[in-house]
């Protein structure tokens, strides 16, 4: 049996598989991955066999295996680093040798990065789900020392992403769609506005131009799905995340759509943020395109090899000499 071990870890590394579904109606928030095309990509990768994996975030986060150790890495923006001094930008997937190190660092953009580990245990479930939400603590907050699945050999592997993140971010008709005239649904759809400081796992806040309602900004509470965008009394809209609250008194404009949720949740404090208004039909054809590139990885070719690289894989496998034929 091998082990992982965190060997460098922050408030940002947290333990999430699809979330704690079911759970909302008894007041219990449903976290998972932030972004979870990178997380599906990252499980699929590490083997296809797992439902949770480390989410890193802006802090980083570095490993050390003991035994080999299978793994996956995927996230905008970062870049990977490993022992021998080779690094890397993902999706990746490689297995680790007995004592070897990796480091995850951000780069200049995105928000999320995710480590898949195949075969790796993350103890009992708690309601069902492996998910970790500080706030209700619930879910893997404190560990750092992983058993997992002995693994086979394997050098760095490269792929594309899957994601698109350039773009429009695509919305849905929320529940209180009606209480907004239809003047402030073309605002909203126009209108850029930029992602503030107020950002964490529950919601991001948006700058820009106010969003009224028609008979103000108070409704009867009732339940948040993920990606909705709930519009308080200064019409600034919040978008609700992977731990938001289950109820809201708050009215919902609109709801982001599923494939168009990592485009949001990988933008950084300061970025630019445009809407645009699609229908149902196109949301869920825009999910199944996501699941399809999920499901069938593409390799990436890289354009440069150091010397470095090429001399560590042993290319030439034997030489032939044409005279002797």
């Amino acid at each position: 049996m091998a082990r992982l071990h965190i060997t460098r870890t922050n408030p940002t590394v947290s333990v999430q598989d699809h979330g704690r579904t079911g759970a909302m109606r008894y007041g219990v928030s449903q976290a998972g991955p932030m972004d979870w095309v990178r997380h599906a990509h990252a499980l699929k990768l590490a083997g296809g066999k797992g439902t949770a994996a480390f989410e890193v975030g802006l802090g980083g986060a570095a490993f050390r295996a003991e035994g080999r150790v299978r793994i996956a890495v995927t996230g905008p923006g970062f870049l990977v680093s490993l022992g021998s001094g080779e690094t890397f930008a993902p999706p990746l997937a490689l297995t680790l040798e007995d004592g070897a190190t990796l480091s995850l660092q951000p780069g200049k953009w995105g928000m999320w990065a995710y480590v898949a580990v195949a075969g790796i245990k993350f103890g009992e479930p708690v309601l069902g789900s492996y998910a970790t939400n500080v706030r209700t603590g619930m879910g893997q907050r404190d560990a750092t020392d992983f058993a997992c699945k002995d693994a086979d050999p394997l050098s760095p592997s490269l792929y594309d992403d899957v994601y698109d993140g350039d773009g429009p971010i695509a919305i849905l008709e929320g529940p209180q769609h009606h209480l907004f005239d239809a003047l402030v649904h073309d605002l909203m759809a126009a209108s850029s506005y930029a992602l503030t400081d107020a950002v964490d796992r529950m919601g991001y806040r948006l700058s820009g131009p106010e969003l009224t309602a028609r008979d103000g900004h108070d409704i009867i509470s009732d339940g948040i799905v993920e990606g909705a965008i709930q519009v308080p009394g200064n019409g600034q809209p919040i978008v609700l995340c992977a731990d938001r609250q289950p109820t809201g008194g708050y009215p919902k404009i609109a709801v982001v759509a599923r494939a168009a949720r990592p485009r949001l949740t990988q933008k950084r404090p300061g970025d630019p943020v445009a809407f645009r208004w699609i229908t149902a039909k196109d949301a869920r054809r825009r999910v199944k395109v996501l699941q399809d590139k999920i499901a069938h990885p593409t390799p990436r070719i890289r354009a440069e090899f150091t010397p470095q690289y090429l001399f560590e894989r042993n290319l030439v496998g034997g030489v032939w000499d044409p005279k002797q034929s």
